[in-house]
């Protein structure tokens, strides 16, 4: 996994129109190159969507893991996929939010 600039969003249809200052220190992760998802198709070169919604939504991208850590955010009956959020910790990927 890479970090890539959160300028790239622009490319997709409606985000064009938002300035490059609200991407302007902002990353994303992207998937390197022969990794796959559980039924094996290659996934390299996609992106993580939380970032995508972080570098839109939040200033810093703190604040989005806080807001997203807040189990009063989450409703885990509509999306339980929304309970994991990144733990920041280098061993740890994903924390459920209880």
């Amino acid at each position: 996994m890479v970090k890539v600039d959160a300028c790239v969003l622009q490319t997709l249809p409606g985000l064009e129109r938002l300035g490059l200052s609200l991407f302007e220190g902002k990353t994303m992760r992207q998937l390197g190159r022969g990794q796959e998802d559980d039924e094996g198709n290659d996934i390299g070169g996609f992106f993580v969507v939380a970032d995508g919604g972080a570098a839109v939504i939040f200033n810093d991208p703190k604040v989005a893991s806080r807001w997203a850590s807040n189990k009063n955010q989450v409703n885990i009956e509509i999306a339980p996929s929304l309970a994991y959020v990144d733990s920041g910790h280098s061993s740890v990927s994903l924390l459920m939010v209880d």
